[in-house]
């Protein structure tokens, strides 16, 4: 007789990526929302998209990450570089769905999630380990 995995143990094991990519996610929903009212507040100067933007980006990599490093209580630096790599291909994803991507700044922004989403991830192991 075969013997069934259950499906709350595959459950347990994937909360942690699909925690952070929500996270990261509604992140960067929020981000967009607060640069959206600073631009329509304020009389914002030339570029200044650009820095929300890549501001945006780090920070829910980072919160990505941040979650993968810690759901997992390990191995930060892999997990949270995998972290960013998700919210950049979600990113990629919606930018070419889109009809936005021209392909200028496709290395700054892969290497801008890599690098937060690892900062992410070691910090959120830093932060399990405390408790």
């Amino acid at each position: 007789m075969v013997k069934r995995k259950s499906k709350a143990i595959f459950l347990k094991k994937c909360r942690p990526f699909i925690k952070g990519t929500a996270a990261g996610i509604i992140t960067a929903v929020v981000f967009v929302a607060l640069s959206a009212l600073i631009f329509t507040a304020a009389d914002a100067p030339e570029g200044a998209e650009l820095i929300l933007g890549y501001i945006t980006l780090a920070v829910s990599s980072g919160v990505c990450g941040m979650f993968y490093g810690g759901g997992k209580g390990k191995n930060g630096f892999a997990w949270g570089t995998l972290g960013g790599a998700v919210i950049f291909v979600l990113c990629f994803i919606i930018s070419v769905i889109s009809g936005n991507f021209d392909g200028s700044a496709f290395a700054s922004k892969f290497v801008t999630c890599l690098v937060s989403g690892c900062i992410g991830g070691i910090t959120g192991v830093n932060l399990i380990d405390k408790r």
